[in-house]
């Protein structure tokens, strides 16, 4: 008897491996989403560096103001500036407003806020000398640090609060007639 030692392998058996058209319809797919996960990690990226120069920005700005309340800052006047350097942030620089009419105040003010401080000033300088100066002075610390968004450019964070006049104008005279039990022996 004759036997049939090989047998051609049947073509309907089923194919193996991929045609060089899937192979590249599932590469372009996964290009695509991983450019689309750099993007979006790129952006939450430049969101958080942003986030901490405003988060440090306010730090730096409530920690001067609190040297300020202190009467730790010495000479402060309408428009004092200067630099965190001494904190290790030499980049970020503040600009200090004082009272409501200040120039110094919060860059974005509406026409009626703008009206409104023109009429403190002109009260405050209508204002007697020898008349009692108010309990609190409004202040304002401007923080300015470099932008991540744009380089080249800055941007800001402003405090605004109401600080013991006598710490803003270092008026121990004004300290002693509002809280005369308080007075210590350092006081100057």
């Amino acid at each position: 008897m004759i036997s049939k030692l090989a047998t051609a392998p049947s073509h309907s058996a089923g194919r193996r491996g991929f045609t060089l058209m899937e192979i590249m319809a599932a590469v372009t797919l996964l290009a695509i989403i991983f450019t689309t996960v750099m993007q979006i990690r790129s952006g939450a990226m430049a969101k958080a560096a942003h986030a901490r120069s405003l988060s440090v920005a306010s730090r730096l700005g409530l920690a001067l103001q609190h040297r300020i309340e202190a009467g730790f800052v010495p000479d402060l006047y309408d428009g004092y500036e200067g630099d965190f350097s001494e904190d290790g942030f030499g980049d970020f620089h503040y600009v200090i407003g004082i009272g409501d009419g200040s120039q110094y105040a919060s860059g974005g003010e509406s026409e009626e806020e703008s009206v409104l401080r023109r009429f403190r000033q002109n009260e405050e300088e209508e204002r007697d000398e020898d008349a009692m100066q108010p309990e609190f002075t409004r202040l304002f610390i401007t923080v300015r640090f470099p932008s991540l968004r744009n380089s080249g450019e800055e941007e800001s964070y402003t405090l605004e609060s109401l600080v013991d006049t006598w710490a803003v104008y270092q008026d121990f005279e004004l300290y002693r007639a509002l809280w005369p039990d308080l007075v210590g022996d350092r006081l100057q």
